[in-house]
């Protein structure tokens, strides 16, 4: 399935150490407001978790555990419904407007089109991809909330914000981190693996 590509997207610079950068990104997209995922919260759990551990296979990282401390933040930002980053020590994404959980991961996740294995350097449209495979990311903890647009900088309909630690998009870490994707596993050993994860996350 192919999503809308985002129609707002900007960074913003946060310094990790004297020697390290990290950048961030938000997309936005304006579209129907349905989903159970949405509704759910075990649902929007499992939806973020399959949709980024499957990319992050793609790109051979090990799969993300869901944290309650990076939930717990970015619901305390998703509830002010400014589409707008927090700022916060963590890595970081946003999406607002996509019909649930799962496609506002596959919008993050469909940048890898455009993003330079080759050159190994952040792009402000490849910003969302890049933390989602970080390889040395190890956790993530989402939110959502269904926000009403206003005119004054609120997220339009749905607003989801994921969190990451160890933050990814550092400057100079892109091509450790970021691999090339690998060939597709058989189809019925993937339906497994994610099985098994959902299980181990139980």
């Amino acid at each position: 399935m192919i999503f809308p590509l985002p129609v707002v997207i900007f960074t913003t610079l946060l310094p990790i150490s004297l020697c390290a950068t990290t950048t961030t990104v938000s997309t936005s997209q304006q579209g129907p407001v349905v989903s159970s995922d949405y509704t759910d919260s075990m649902a929007f759990r499992n939806a973020v978790l399959n949709g980024t551990n499957t990319y992050r296979r793609q790109h051979n990282a090990t799969a993300l555990k869901w944290n309650e401390t990076l939930a717990e933040y970015a619901e305390k930002w998703s509830d002010r419904c400014f589409f707008n980053h927090s700022e916060g020590p963590y890595g970081e994404n946003l999406a607002s407007g996509y019909p649930n959980g799962t496609a506002s991961i596959a919008a993050w996740g469909d940048e890898r089109q455009s993003y330079s294995f080759s050159s190994g350097e952040f792009s402000k449209k490849t910003g969302h991809f890049t933390q989602l495979v970080w390889k040395a990311t190890t956790s993530v903890g989402c939110s959502r909330t269904n926000c009403t647009a206003k005119g004054d900088g609120t997220a339009p309909g749905w607003y989801v914000i994921c969190e990451y630690w160890p933050r990814g998009n550092v400057i100079g870490q892109f091509a450790d981190n970021v691999q090339s994707r690998v060939k597709d596993p058989d189809p019925a050993e993937s339906y497994r693996l994610i099985a098994l994860e959902i299980q181990l996350l139980k």
